[in-house]
């Protein structure tokens, strides 16, 4: 049958539920999981939840996403900038005024900058948002410890400013090897990012009887 956009129930299931594992039951109602409607021969199966035709439908076409979501990504690239600017200004105020570097935050940068790109995304993830998202977060970390290099300096000149933004990427490593253990928060710092924006995998299977359990089958992802 020809369905036009997904359902608003749909992508809002799509955002809240969890969808790491396929966890399957027979079905306990007789209602989709997310219209809520009845369900009176056949039912769907997303990752466990129970969906109508017209939903199962929605959901594949919500998983698919439009076209080659340029829009999409987009707004993930401003999300996630928007959150790598705000976390480099807060990494470089406590190192400026607290004269103290606290790598950990590296790890907050990371949460916040891979939060921010998967909500840019329609929590759909992929490589390409694990790979915005790494760069943003290294981005803002080496940003941080640019502005701290920016403020030590007397010169303010243009010349100082291009020499930042040339060795900017470098800067983490140029207080050595005893600064090991801070190359490594930052790199965890990086793949929490990462991490963050996998790639959705939902599972649809059906039609199934009512009373009968779905069978496994390929998962559907972006």
């Amino acid at each position: 049958m020809a369905v036009g956009a997904p359902p608003a129930s749909v992508s809002r299931m799509a955002d809240d539920l969890q969808f790491e594992r396929a966890d399957y039951m027979a079905p306990r109602t007789m209602a989709c999981s997310a219209c809520q409607g009845a369900i009176l021969s056949e039912y769907y199966a997303a990752n466990g939840q129970v969906l109508c035709e017209t939903c199962s439908e929605g959901m594949r076409q919500y998983v698919a996403g439009p076209g080659l979501g340029v829009g999409r990504f987009a707004q993930a690239v401003l999300f996630g900038l928007g959150a790598a600017i705000t976390g480099a200004a807060v990494y470089a105020g406590v190192m400026i005024y607290a004269q103290s570097e606290w790598a950990l935050i590296s790890i907050a940068i990371g949460w916040f900058v891979g939060k921010a790109v998967r909500k840019g995304s329609s929590n759909r993830g992929g490589w390409r948002y694990q790979l915005l998202a790494a760069l943003l977060t290294y981005t803002a970390i080496c940003g941080a410890y640019a502005a701290v290099g920016w403020n030590a300096i007397d010169d303010h000149s243009l010349a100082n400013f291009i020499g930042l933004a040339i060795f900017m990427y470098a800067l983490p490593f140029m207080g050595g090897a005893q600064n090991f253990i801070g190359w490594l928060i930052i790199a965890f710092g990086v793949w929490q990012a990462w991490k963050m924006n996998h790639p959705l995998q939902v599972e649809i299977t059906g039609p199934h009887a009512i009373g009968a359990g779905p069978q496994s089958a390929p998962a559907a992802g972006v």
